[in-house]
């Protein structure tokens, strides 16, 4: 297949926001369905051929590897599941609640698009200024859907998203400039490939203190430790497909700039300054996020330090050479696929108790088994239960320490990892047995109202988590 084909990834989308402006009512959200269906099974037909031919794919502008294929996939399945999903949550919070006017209805399907848009685009651009402007984008395009509901809450989360965001970004920004300044290639034409290359000709105190800057940047993006103080409120205040979103793909993209900056210094032999880094601020951040975890009464807070968690077990992973590298894919992987699908679910849950407190979602899944047991299930799946996918991922990057001989550091994550697991089987139960609340009883009157457009996506998720449990993913590919 001709790399050509990278083109339409960009094309669809932009024809898709176009579509969307001129579409009426309820077809807006519907757009959004087919614009992301369509880009995803175009994607995966492109996909398949770079992995039977085995090399990168690059034209003007645009360049896809193993890695950066893995990002948009992502990216491109959770976007469809997403769409379809908000296709009924849109519908379920204004029958219920009425919570948003009529301009947020109309103004949501377009904003998620761009969201999806800059997300899509990001992983794909070659020249590492572009990426970063496209990664700041995504903090642009999203910081209004944070506040979709206008009052004091999402207000103050929003404020506090973007804010953070933007430090975050000049942070990047300089660190990427001071890289790419080192550089004997202009910057206007400074490309990934161009940087590796030449990688031996930038300084040393360039290379370090760029990707310092680039690591705390991306970081706070990525919602490492210290730089996440705005993802709990980001998370719970934001729409839950939007929240889905920002966890399982947003997440992402900022790992990405991370990931690609440190292919960078390791092409210089510099690689072990860049993994310590990686491992020190992965190490604390699941310390951080798996304490936060201990005690909380927030469902949606709760779901956004577990995204933390992984994204602190992701960055470990990627700096433990291949094996690590299989570990942290999987595990970026599995988290996108489960976390959004407890999100999707909280979305649900929130309309039927009018809260997100755990509380008041006691004896769930007694009251209604089918849907309650989907909930437990996901639950279990991302505290890392087996049978699923996120068991392997974390064995595998626990794995990889143990092969770099840091023993007392692969003692330390597990116990991380046990403690995460106790505290979700502990809200498990709270929220899946006892005496149901009247929220539950509510919501059993409510689930008869749901339709495919929910059961869809709770469904495919699940499926696809226990496949990547059950089958080990030999797709996977090792950063090219």
């Amino acid at each position: 297949m001709s790399a050509v084909w990278l083109y339409g990834l960009f094309i669809i989308p932009v024809v898709g926001i176009l579509m969307v402006l001129v579409a009426r009512g309820p077809l807006k959200a519907w757009v959004n369905v087919v614009v992301t269906g369509i880009n995803l099974l175009y994607f995966l037909a492109g996909w398949f051929g770079l992995f039977r031919t085995g090399h990168s794919f690059a034209i003007p502008l645009f360049h896809l590897s193993g890695f950066s294929a893995l990002v948009i996939g992502i990216t491109l399945f959770v976007g469809f599941t997403g769409a379809l999903y908000s296709v009924h949550y849109l519908e379920l919070e204004n029958r219920q609640h009425a919570l948003h006017g009529e301009h947020q209805q109309r103004s949501y399907p377009l904003l998620i698009l761009l969201f999806y848009f800059t997300l899509v685009v990001a992983p794909l651009w070659n020249n590492v200024l572009v990426t970063w402007g496209f990664i700041e984008a995504t903090a642009l395009s999203s910081v209004l859907l944070v506040d979709f509901h206008q009052d004091r809450r999402s207000s103050e989360a929003a404020w506090k998203y973007i804010i953070l965001m933007e430090i975050g970004g000049i942070l990047a920004l300089f660190g990427t400039l001071m890289i790419v300044s080192g550089e004997p290639v202009s910057m206007h034409t400074a490309t990934w490939q161009g940087l590796i290359q030449n990688a031996k000709f930038i300084s040393p105190i360039h290379l370090k203190i760029g990707f310092a800057l680039v690591l705390a940047g991306y970081g706070t993006k990525a919602g490492l430790v210290p730089f996440n103080a705005w993802l709990p409120d980001a998370h719970s205040q934001a729409p839950s497909p939007i929240s889905a979103l920002l966890s399982a793909t947003k997440l992402n993209v900022a790992m990405y700039g991370i990931v690609m900056t440190m292919r960078v210094l390791a092409a210089d032999d510099m690689g072990r300054y860049a993994h310590l880094i990686m491992i020190a601020l992965g190490v604390l951040t699941v310390l951080v996020s798996t304490l936060m975890t201990i005690s909380q009464h927030d469902f949606k807070r709760l779901f956004a330090y577990s995204s933390s968690e992984n994204l602190g077990l992701i960055a470990i992973g990627f700096a433990l050479g291949p094996i690590g590298t299989i570990g942290a894919e999987l595990q970026m992987v599995n988290h996108s696929l489960i976390k959004s699908l407890l999100f999707y679910q909280s979305g649900d849950l929130m309309a039927a108790a009018s809260s997100t407190q755990i509380q008041k979602l006691r004896g769930f899944a007694l009251a209604y088994p089918w849907m309650g047991g989907i909930f437990i299930l996901a639950l279990l799946a991302i505290a890392g239960a087996p049978p699923f996918g996120l068991f392997i991922s974390e064995f595998t990057i626990l794995y990889a320490i143990m092969h770099e001989g840091a023993i007392w550091l692969a003692v330390l994550i597990l116990a991380l990892l046990a403690l995460l697991f106790a505290n979700f089987l502990r809200y498990a139960l709270q929220m899946g047995f006892g005496l149901p609340s009247d929220a539950v009883e509510k919501f059993k009157r409510l689930y008869h109202q749901m339709e495919w457009r929910a059961m869809v996506p709770f469904g495919l998720h699940l499926v696809l988590v226990l496949i990547l449990g059950i089958a080990l993913p030999f797709f996977l590919p090792i950063i090219q």
